[in-house]
């Protein structure tokens, strides 16, 4: 039995003989990090303190937090969002307490007040244990004024 030597013809067709670059480039790859691969900036020991002092000293007013925030942000990033996020929401609560408060004579605001103030204390206490561990932090009911 004879063997024969058969090459396979190229289809004839505008590129035939020409490659394409699509062929002629290898596909590379596209690496993307999966979501459990972000992870949040680093933080020290003393960053993380004075995050969670940012939730915690705006339990009892406005003005601390804000202290804090402006020294600390510079030097820590992750000082800087957790401020940002205890700053927009002290500035969310002011609004919301002032509406409480115009919506009293209906009665209404007698019943969001205490509830805000359970809120806020609570918020501020998530807030204040997820800086402790590193984590960040939104506040649920913020309007975000800074970014």
């Amino acid at each position: 039995m004879a063997e024969t030597n058969q090459t396979p013809q190229a289809a004839e067709g505008p590129d035939s003989g020409e490659q394409t670059e699509e062929a002629a480039a290898p596909e590379q790859p596209v690496s993307t990090p999966e979501p459990e691969e972000i992870k949040p900036p680093e933080s020290s020991k003393d960053a993380r303190n004075m995050a969670m002092l940012c939730h915690l000293l705006g339990i009892v007013g406005f003005f601390a937090p804000l202290v804090i925030w402006l020294i600390e942000k510079d030097k820590h990033r992750f000082v800087d969002e957790h401020g940002r996020a205890a700053m927009n929401y002290q500035v969310s609560l002011m609004i919301y307490y002032c509406a409480s408060g115009l919506l009293c004579p209906v009665a209404i605001g007698f019943v969001l007040l205490p509830v805000l103030t359970i809120l806020h204390i609570v918020f501020s206490i998530i807030g204040a244990v997820k800086a402790s561990k590193g984590k960040p932090w939104r506040y649920p009911i913020a309007i975000p004024f800074l970014k």
